[in-house]
């Protein structure tokens, strides 16, 4: 069942950057082929980009405010006049924290005809915009805000179990640059394993059986790049599972031996994620797969090997 989302979620992000990469995952979902541009480079007035659709390129700026739309305009209009006027533009996209109030979308009409009359079409993805994405993409909103919103612990409950903590092995060749972002990026030259550490508890009153495991991985863009701690509860078991060198699809792997959950009490685990490849990002989710055909998702997750 969807969650209702509150109208000051995004207020959560707290950085341009932050703010950018969600809304380049969007991009992203409506355009495979967009690109986004490194947040704080001089960009052209390019946050993210889709080159050459439909006879010009479709551009996005995306401007991160914790208040007022009328803080941002300065920054709307220099990132206007970055644009290279001889490349020819498809549509041009601003993205927001904050809902457009209909005396700043009349500012933008006019900036955008004195500024930019190349500019063919253009669309303004605001706050509810967002949200509306944020529904629509279930696994973009676990990515950014699975450590700050409460609410979103639903998700990964069912009668019997619940997901307490899903956290990166600090000591696997993996890192996760953003603490709040669940985008693991595998450290460059090597080639080690993803290690995931997971506790569950059982909310039931008898054993819980995790039998198999399921692995998805969706969202993939392949790369151009060179040539082809909890008390005393310790990991009792790691479990191994392939991402296949980055190939979409679905897979389950049996756990061998299967973890009993007790009621009442926690089971911690790690699970291993080989042969990641190179030159790829995309998303994976695991979801565990226990009892009489019973299922416990796990938080979506972005990797780039």
């Amino acid at each position: 069942m969807a969650l209702p989302l509150p109208l000051d979620l995004l207020g959560l992000l707290e950085s341009d950057e932050r703010f950018q990469e969600m809304c380049s995952y969007f991009a992203r979902k409506e355009f495979p082929e967009a690109i986004p541009v490194a947040c704080g480079s001089w960009d052209g007035g390019r946050d993210i980009v889709l080159f050459a659709h439909g006879g010009g390129d479709i551009v996005w700026q995306c401007k991160y405010t914790h208040r007022s739309l009328g803080e941002i305009k300065p920054k709307v209009v220099k990132s206007l006049r970055a644009l290279d006027r001889s490349r020819p533009l498809t549509k041009w996209i601003l993205c927001v924290s904050a809902d457009g109030s209909g005396v700043f979308l009349d500012w933008l009409r006019d900036t955008i005809a004195a500024e930019c009359p190349f500019i063919p079409a253009w669309e303004l993805w605001g706050n509810q915009q967002l949200l509306e994405r944020l529904e629509r993409y279930p696994d973009v909103l676990e990515m950014f805000f699975y450590h700050v919103w409460n609410a979103l612990e639903s998700r990964f409950r069912t009668e019997e179990l619940e997901l307490v903590q899903y956290a990166l092995d600090q000591a696997c060749g993996w890192t996760q640059p953003d603490p709040s972002v669940l985008h693991f990026t595998q450290i460059q030259g090597t080639d080690s394993d993803l290690l995931i550490d997971i506790i569950v508890r059982s909310r039931g009153t008898v054993q819980s059986l995790l039998r198999s495991a399921r692995l998805d991985i969706f969202d993939v863009r392949r790369h151009l790049r060179g040539l082809p701690g909890t008390g005393l509860l310790y990991p009792q078991h790691t479990y191994t599972m392939s991402l296949g060198g980055g190939r979409p699809g679905s897979r389950t792997v049996g756990l061998e031996p299967p973890l009993l959950v007790d009621p009442g009490e926690h089971q911690r685990f790690e699970i291993k994620l080989t042969h990641s490849g190179y030159a790829w990002s995309g998303c994976i989710r695991i979801t565990l797969l226990y009892g009489d055909g019973r299922e416990l998702p796990l938080p979506s997750t972005s990797l780039t090997p």
